[in-house]
């Protein structure tokens, strides 16, 4: 029988008796303190007791002059500093000779190119340090006991990566850190106050080397079309230049591989913040941008979709449309609504992921077909930014539909940016049609809690597969298509949301995009260590912070939700 509690006594044994394995170990109100740590266990099954969590608090003078406002990129700096020798622990340990159930590990969350909230290293206010979160498995005797001494030595190995790896921090690379997180902080409120959507660095890096997130050597820097560029000043009286991209509509255009999809790529990631040297550092835009693609085959669900379409076939109800697997047109259209009503502020689409009969219809069509049921996001794309306060950057290589509907036309030649909105205007291009009436756009979705007779709700299983995939007994989501996740972990999260949502009986009471909002804000505070879920214990089951928007678009894919409006 595997033991936990052995190895919690033999901690507690060694802080009240002075063991030599560990003479400067004690007990302070709960806690184990080594040297300037604390920490404690937390364990994950009763089945696998050998596995455990390891919490151990950095304290909060190990970042100068720590301010509150910093508590994302300071946890951030310090995982990144953290992870990969304790990563490495484990591989100094391996010895051929014996079974992997009697070898110790230490696994920490491992970062990605973008700052943002992980469960691997989240700051405490009510502790006062950023608590480091670390999955252990601790060696056992014959397959069955804990091996408690060396389960010490296991934990005391990581005490002292991490002390040796604090004492030696790059003080230099964490003031990069802090003052790159500071410097983006302030181009966004730059754009916010000037009506700007997209903010791109002169000398910034957007291509990637071989699908990774590192940028590509010898790639073309960006270069700003001078009639886009500005300079937007930073802390410290320094400033920065870079091509600003206003609200309204912009087309993207050029040749193929000119550089168009990397630009409009690189965009999509600008929700987030990156580090210093990925090269998007300063490729920013709007934080509620969503890329919409044509997603043949998804579920749509309660969607009013009379703003795109005039009539469906069969005489099928448009105000409260279902079906299991829409087409391109509807799950494009489906896609749009539901960003809209989420809040997005940006759409980003790109015209090769995208269903050409909702793009666009040209004149000649319009006459052709005169009973035409779907109306083209070309008689909507104005109407959205002009009545709703939304803005599109399109990627457009093979119609000039929009060109007329276009407030700026950037055209990528060998991955430089030109303004070529001038000479657009010299080509007398016919007036832009738009012959569909004034559209009620949707402001209002909340989830429909299952009907039950039990005081609770829960699920027999919750797990991800292949990355994209989300399954929560008889519910499924594809998140193929939400393409602005980076990480396996934003999985779990959405995950875990889903699980949370569903098993809410009062998950109607509140709009939906609110409820996941709060739900994410305590999800990412490290005052509540221990998250009940019936998601596998992978690595410690770890969690990276999504946006509410991405949230709601995967709830939206849920094949079984059912919504209100």
């Amino acid at each position: 029988m595997r033991n936990f509690t052995a190895i919690m006594n033999s901690f507690t044994l060694s802080s009240t008796r002075g063991k030599q394995n560990l003479r400067q170990l004690y007990l302070r109100d709960g806690d184990f303190v080594y040297e300037s740590l604390r920490f404690r266990f937390a364990a994950i099954s009763t089945r696998t007791s050998e596995e455990a969590l390891l919490y151990v608090d950095i304290p909060a003078d190990t970042i100068p002059d720590f301010a509150p406002d910093e508590a994302a990129v300071c946890a951030d700096f310090l995982l990144r500093t953290l992870a990969p020798p304790l990563n490495a622990l484990s591989g100094s340990w391996q010895n051929d000779r014996k079974p992997a159930s009697e070898k110790g590990a230490v696994t920490a969350q491992i970062c990605g190119a973008q700052v943002m909230r992980r469960s691997g290293c989240l700051w405490s206010g009510e502790r006062n340090a950023f608590v480091l979160k670390l999955f252990l498995r601790f060696p056992l005797l014959n397959g069955t006991w804990i091996n408690a001494k060396a389960g010490i030595k296991t934990v005391q190995a990581a005490l002292m990566c991490i002390l040796d790896a604090l004492r030696a921090l790059d003080r230099d690379a964490l003031a990069r850190h802090r003052r790159t997180y500071a410097d983006q902080l302030a181009v966004r409120a730059w754009m916010c106050d000037h009506a700007v959507v997209a903010f791109v660095a002169d000398g910034s890096i957007l291509p990637r080397a071989g699908g990774t997130d590192r940028p590509l050597a010898g790639a073309v820097p960006f270069a700003s079309p001078e009639s886009l560029r500005v300079t937007v000043p930073l802390p410290g009286g320094r400033s920065i230049t870079g091509m600003a991209v206003g609200q309204g509509i912009t087309v993207i255009t050029g040749g193929g591989y000119s550089g168009k999809s990397t630009l409009l790529d690189a965009l999509e990631l600008g929700v987030y913040h990156h580090i210093p040297g990925d090269g998007r550092e300063f490729c920013l835009c709007d934080a509620t941008a969503l890329k919409i693609y044509a997603e043949d085959g998804r579920p749509v669900q309660d969607l009013d979709l009379s703003p795109f379409f005039r009539c469906l076939p069969g005489g099928t109800e448009l105000t409260d449309f279902s079906t299991a697997h829409a087409s391109g047109s509807v799950s494009q259209a489906a896609n749009i609504l539901e960003a809209v009503c989420a809040g997005a502020r940006l759409l980003l689409i790109d015209e090769d992921k995208s269903a050409t009969n909702f793009m666009i219809r040209d004149r000649q069509m319009r006459r052709v077909v005169k009973r035409e049921p779907i109306i083209p996001f070309t008689d909507r794309v104005r109407q959205l930014h002009t009545e709703e306060g939304v803005s599109t950057i399109l990627v457009i290589g093979g119609s000039s539909e929009y060109l007329t509907y276009a407030d700026r036309v950037i055209l990528m030649e060998d991955y430089v940016a030109h303004d070529i909105t001038a000479d657009i205007a010299t080509l007398n291009l016919p007036a832009p049609i738009c012959e569909a009436a004034p559209a009620a756009w949707p402001h209002h979705r909340r989830l429909v809690p299952r009907e039950t007779h039990q005081p609770f709700l829960y699920f027999r299983a919750v797990e991800t597969e292949n990355e994209k995939k989300i399954i929560l007994d008889d519910y499924t989501a594809d998140i193929t298509a939400l393409t602005a996740l980076t990480s396996a972990d934003q999985l779990s999260t959405l995950a875990y949301l889903a699980e949370q949502m569903l098993t809410d009986l009062a998950a109607d009471d509140a709009e939906l995009i609110d409820k996941l909002a709060q739900l994410i804000e305590r999800t990412f505070t490290a005052d509540r260590l221990c998250i009940n879920s019936l998601l596998p214990i992978a690595a410690g089951r770890q969690y990276v912070e999504v946006r509410p928007l991405d949230a709601v678009c995967c709830i939206n894919r849920l094949r079984g939700a059912k919504f209100s409006r």
